[in-house]
């Protein structure tokens, strides 16, 4: 009996609908996720994915960051919200999160309270201006979530940004980071035990105040404490009876900028400390520059800093030069010219003794940091030390020379700019890792009843460790505002009114690095790929495009539904 050509096609729409249905129900039970961008944008790094698969019970996370928002800012949103899918993709069962608007009550007071608690909580608002038909209103943000697991809950702040609004830059930049906030909340969230770094002080180090930027920044991952040494053996580590050498009660020790001499005593200190396996992250000014001298004379005469420590990282494998870098790539400064008119005039110069420098190297530290602002930087060397390797972090640029003991700082140099075409020495290194196994520098220095003392515990070779040392004492300055009582953030320019540097990222990196947080580096040197529309295309091929959007699809439809007629006509003349 033969089926008729209603009959047959039934059969296979029915045939059809029978494998679609197979293929879902098949499906349900497959997890199959591709990334087809080239940066691997919606790929999690391995040290994230380890991070979650050791999760213990479930990581809860509120996102404050939805409802009416500008364009930018549901960029930002949209990507959370991706992050947390691929989070949730690797631990259904233990990444739980929800989108929260603190703006939706239409009841004022009820706003007003839930803003002071997010607040209370570490949250920090933008503020944004909202065009509503015809009128404008500003709108209060909160750019943020909070990560609960257990007992514990972190604050993350999605767009960080000491500015109340927010501009496209910032928002890519945080897109950027998200991977990296999240992580290192839910590792705050996590871990119990914090590892301890301390920031020497009683040698004139840069103030609390204008280091307090980055001990903010080390506090979400460490227990940060100020230290002074006053020639005490036991400042940084103490003897247990019945152990040979001292136990350190840090990790790290911080060194920032000192003016003033170190003890013997206190650099012995030091030295052991490093000898029983502790980091330390050195940030020294060779050559001391009196900027006062500067502002009231136009120039100064800088001479070498008088700190004691020559000897002792020459001992661990690297020499601190007595000399000031000029660099073409370098930060600006602002000065009064000749008068126009009545008026004193403002401008702009190339400050050539603050230096930017442009990370060259491929190491985690430096990987993907904005350039790195220097304020009267020196060059360095390093020293063939067994036991000892040495990985250049920063360099000066192509176009760079440096002047040699004594360097007379003038503000003249602003209109006759340095010979760099001629005497330019490229890529002078101001910034060094050392790694391995240091010798003391007091070996054979030690009366023998000191150095053969128990209390003392003298050693003589040290325990496998590390250090960064960079030329400038400046590195790790914040500005600040005395009136307020405020700081800003570290790599700020007042120039640019933003924050355009990557001396944050450098000095949080290199202490995660020192105290073996490499997968933090690793996720925080990942980069991602924001490409955005032509303006001047977007209003040049306008009509264009929107010619393409709209007629293309219907002619297709148009062109697929002919031939589609035409093949069943033809398939039906052929069956007849």
């Amino acid at each position: 009996m033969q089926r008729s050509p209603r009959s047959a096609d039934l059969l296979e729409l029915l045939m059809g609908l029978g494998v679609i249905a197979l293929v879902v129900f098949i499906g349900s039970f497959l997890r199959m996720r591709a990334d087809l961008t080239n940066e691997g944008r919606f790929t999690l790094r391995p040290a994230t994915t380890e991070m979650l698969d050791s999760l213990k019970d479930v990581m809860y996370v509120k996102v404050y960051l939805t409802g009416a928002l500008p364009a930018d800012l549901q960029r930002l949103s949209s990507a959370t919200k991706d992050l947390l899918d691929e989070m949730h993709a690797v631990q259904p069962g233990k990444i739980q999160y929800t989108f929260i608007d603190p703006s939706e009550s239409d009841d004022e007071k009820t706003r007003k309270e839930t803003y002071d608690q997010l607040q209370e909580q570490g949250l920090s608002y933008s503020s944004i201006r909202m065009r509503d038909k015809e009128a404008f209103s500003e709108r209060i943000v909160f750019p943020g979530a909070m990560v609960s697991y257990q007992e514990k809950m972190v604050p993350v702040q999605l767009l960080k940004t000491q500015m109340r609004t927010p501009d496209a830059d910032m928002v890519n930049r945080s897109i950027n980071n998200l991977e990296y906030e999240f992580a290192s909340a839910f590792r705050q969230a996590t871990r119990r035990d914090k590892k301890k770094i301390a920031i020497l002080e009683g040698h004139g180090e840069v103030p609390a105040m204008e280091i307090a930027d980055l001990t903010a920044a080390l506090v979400e991952f460490y227990d940060v404490d100020r230290v002074r040494i006053d020639d005490r053996i036991d400042a940084l580590g103490h003897k247990i009876a019945g152990v040979k050498y001292r136990v350190n009660d840090f990790d790290a020790l911080v060194i920032a900028g000192p003016d003033s001499t170190f003890s013997d005593r206190d650099k012995f200190v030091v030295d052991q400390f490093v000898m029983n396996g502790g980091r330390v992250l050195w940030m020294i000014d060779p050559m001391n520059a009196q900027l006062d001298s500067l502002r009231r004379n136009q120039f100064s005469i800088a001479v070498p800093s008088e700190l004691g420590l020559d000897e002792l990282l020459f001992t661990y494998g690297v020499r601190l030069n007595k000399d000031l870098v000029l660099d073409q790539s370098c930060a600006p400064i602002e000065l009064y010219t000749q008068p126009y008119g009545n008026q004193r005039k403002l401008e702009r110069f190339p400050w050539y003794w603050e230096p930017v420098l442009i990370p060259e190297s491929t190491h985690p530290i430096v990987s993907n940091i904005d350039p790195v602002h220097i304020r009267f930087g020196s060059t360095l060397d390093t020293i063939a030390v067994d036991d000892v390797n040495k990985t250049i972090l920063l360099t000066s640029s192509p176009r760079s020379m440096a002047q040699r003991n004594p360097v007379r700082i003038s503000l003249n140099v602003v209109e006759m700019a340095p010979p760099f075409d001629r005497q330019s020495t490229p890529y002078m290194p101001m910034a060094v890792l050392l790694e391995g196994k240091f010798v003391s520098a007091f070996i054979d220095r030690l009366p023998d009843n000191f150095a053969k003392d128990p209390e003392i515990a003298f050693r003589e070779t040290g325990k496998t460790s590390a250090q960064i040392v960079i030329a400038d004492g400046d590195v790790a300055r914040n500005r600040i505002d005395a009136e307020k009582g405020m700081f800003y953030a570290l790599g700020f320019d007042r120039y640019a009114n933003a924050k355009i540097y990557g001396n944050r990222e450098l000095l949080v990196n290199a202490m995660n690095h020192l105290l073996d947080d490499k997968s933090l580096i690793s996720i925080r040197s990942r980069t991602i790929t924001l490409r955005q529309l032509d303006p001047d295309r977007i209003v040049k091929d306008r009509g264009f495009w929107q010619v393409v959007n709209t007629a293309v699809p219907v002619l297709l439809a148009l062109v697929l539904g002919f031939c589609f007629q035409y093949l069943r006509k033809r398939k039906a003349t052929r069956d007849t």
